[in-house]
């Protein structure tokens, strides 16, 4: 009985250590973790953009970078029921030409109409005609995005490397923090250094780039 009590305690005393040493460890993760959301140095900062949007200004951004997929399956469509139309010629040529034809302004004009009022109705729910201010500082190793509303001003922290994608247009840059979201830069907003060397300075990054400059200008109404 005195050895199993012995070993028992033993083992208590093990166990004890163990669960020290497991909190001391999650202590040390989420010290680093803090560690690492902490803002940098303002002293440190590199460059600076205020980029101001409305509803308007995102729609208008999101149906032009949704250009081209928007009319790859405008024509898909034209080509299936345009393939699909003559076929049925073949049976009986009213119906083939009516499928022909319904699959023609489908495909042209129904889908990217359709297309368009989607995007403006979500973000007319999304947005309600608010005014949006995103202030990009630009650090060596830290993006510090913050949304200015008036009242309570939110900011965001990511690494660099942490970053997906950045694609250039006429007059913005989208810096994607994933693969669906992403924060669109006004280029002409810079108010501390240029955007030049912002985009150098991504570049640096090893973050992939796409540049869909030569679609031209996003139209804002």
């Amino acid at each position: 009985m005195e050895e199993k009590l012995e070993k028992q305690s033993k083992n208590d005393e093990i166990l004890a250590e163990n669960d020290k040493n497991s909190v001391a460890d999650n202590k040390k993760t989420n010290n680093d973790i803090v560690q690492d959301n902490e803002l940098p140095d303002e002293k440190s900062l590199k460059f600076k953009n205020t980029t101001k949007l409305n509803e308007q200004a995102i729609t208008a951004f999101q149906i032009f970078a949704m250009k081209k997929y928007t009319w790859t399956i405008a024509s898909l469509i034209s080509i299936g029921f345009g393939g699909l139309g003559l076929g049925l010629c073949f049976v009986n040529a009213y119906i083939g030409v009516a499928v022909l034809v319904a699959g023609i302004l489908g495909g042209v004009i129904f889908f990217p109409y359709l297309s368009r009022e989607q995007i403006k109705k979500q973000n007319a729910t999304i947005f309600e005609g608010k005014n949006y201010v995103n202030i990009f500082e630009f650090f060596d190793e830290k993006l510090v995005v913050t949304n200015v509303d008036g009242e309570n001003d939110i900011y965001q922290i990511y690494n660099y490397k942490d970053l997906t994608q950045v694609v250039l247009f006429a007059e913005y840059i989208a810096i994607y923090i994933n693969k669906n979201q992403s924060y669109l830069l006004d280029k002409k907003g810079m108010n501390k250094g240029t955007i030049n060397e912002v985009l150098a300075l991504l570049k640096s990054q090893n973050i992939p780039f796409k540049d869909k400059t030569t679609l031209g200008e996003v139209k804002k109404k």
